[in-house]
């Protein structure tokens, strides 16, 4: 009995130690800032802070975990922002009375952009839904804009 009493005050302590030290140390501390920055989808901090964890402690599985994710959802977040750009340089081409072949041409090239680079994402089931099936739109609306493009030269 004397013996599990022992081991038990010993796996407490040794317990207690490692959170104190997941607790102190700054490369975790930043990790678990950046996981929260993360969950409340501010990629670009969630990034910065994961980096600066990883740099501290390379060994940091979470920073590196976080740094990743935060990667792959910024491409989302790039991805959605140039394409949002690229269909108001569309539609401002589109609304005039005749659109001319170079104009068509530059419409053509803009979609074939965006088709590429979306064919390239990677979707990973941490990053949100909501993000990937924005881009997924885009996406599909730059592959019938470009249909309709080449119908028309």
């Amino acid at each position: 009995m004397q013996r599990y009493k022992a081991w038990l005050a010993i796996s407490i302590l040794m317990l207690l130690i490692l959170g104190a030290y997941f607790v102190f140390n700054p490369s975790y501390q930043k990790s678990f800032e950046a996981k929260f920055y993360y969950t409340m989808e501010d990629y670009d901090k969630a990034y910065t802070l994961s980096k600066e964890a990883f740099e501290l402690e390379p060994y940091n599985r979470m920073a590196n975990s976080v740094m990743v994710q935060s990667q792959y959802a910024l491409r989302y977040v790039n991805y959605n922002k140039e394409a949002e750009k690229y269909l108001a340089v569309i539609r401002g081409y589109a609304g005039q009375k005749k659109v001319s072949l170079a104009e068509q041409m530059r419409m053509k090239m803009m979609c074939d952009i965006m088709i590429e680079k979306h064919n390239k994402m990677q979707p990973t089931i941490l990053i949100d839904e909501a993000l990937v099936e924005k881009s997924k739109q885009y996406y599909e609306q730059f592959v019938k804009l470009h249909e309709q493009i080449i119908k028309a030269l």
